[in-house]
């Protein structure tokens, strides 16, 4: 039928169930990513304030590309690369390096994003709804002391399996100084709720190779645990961030 919406709603009265659809759900989108071979697409990040929500006061544009759990991203001046031996997060900026063992890339990734919203569950009422080849998950979080989320909202494309577009409505209290918060006879250039989006497009296959995620590209290992950069990075210091490298 036209226009026909299926929800599939689970209380946080029932965890299991909650807990179990809402995994089924983001398994299949991670299987999505994982399938796909030399994966590549474009992101929009972009942060407003609750009572305004389409007047962005911060945003940032980048690139991912993935391979498994490879994943380079783009994003400003810096980039960052994870593959199975370390993460690498070049600061150009700086002229700096810094080494660190592998990691995720934080919210841009959606392998380590679903793995994030996963491990919290507990106490969580959700909705999953489709319509018009897309599939939407809604998860509302319980008000608890130090909670960052209010609210997650994921959209995936069903034909290919893939986000389109994540919002996090969320307590900014945790995120920034008091100072920047807006309060009562006191402005600030944050309000305590805000929203953050995060929006994928242009998804390519094959437009790069393992030679992206290598890092010879950036440094050489030495004896001793002691690292010299590339020649493209010469004039570049490198600082280990983890221990064991």
């Amino acid at each position: 039928m036209a226009g026909c919406m299926v929800h599939t709603n689970v209380s946080g009265a029932n965890l299991t169930d909650t807990t179990e659809t809402v995994k089924h759900f983001m398994q299949k989108v991670q299987q999505a990513y994982q399938n796909a071979p030399y994966l590549g697409f474009h992101l929009l990040y972009r942060y407003a304030n609750k009572s305004q929500p389409t007047n962005y006061i911060d945003s940032m544009a980048g690139e991912i590309a993935m391979d498994k759990n490879r994943v380079r991203l783009v994003m400003d001046d810096i980039e960052t690369i994870t593959n199975d031996k370390y993460t690498i997060q070049v600061i150009k900026e700086n002229k700096l390096i810094y080494l660190s063992l592998p990691k995720s890339v934080g919210v841009a990734d959606p392998l380590s994003m679903l793995d994030t919203t996963l491990a919290h569950l507990k106490g969580v009422h959700t909705q999953i709804v489709h319509a018009k080849g897309r599939a939407t998950l809604s998860i509302s979080f319980p008000q608890q002391p130090e909670q960052l989320y209010k609210n997650i909202v994921m959209t995936v494309n069903e034909s290919t399996g893939y986000l389109e577009k994540v919002v996090y409505d969320l307590y900014t209290t945790e995120l920034v100084s008091q100072d920047q918060l807006s309060q009562t006879g006191k402005p600030g250039f944050y309000q305590p709720e805000g929203r953050i989006e995060v929006l994928f497009s242009q998804y390519r296959k094959g437009a790069f190779n393992d030679s992206l995620f290598n890092e010879d590209r950036f440094f050489t290992r030495l004896a001793k645990g002691n690292y010299e950069p590339s020649e493209q990075y010469k004039e570049y210091q490198i600082f280990l961030a983890s221990v064991n490298l």
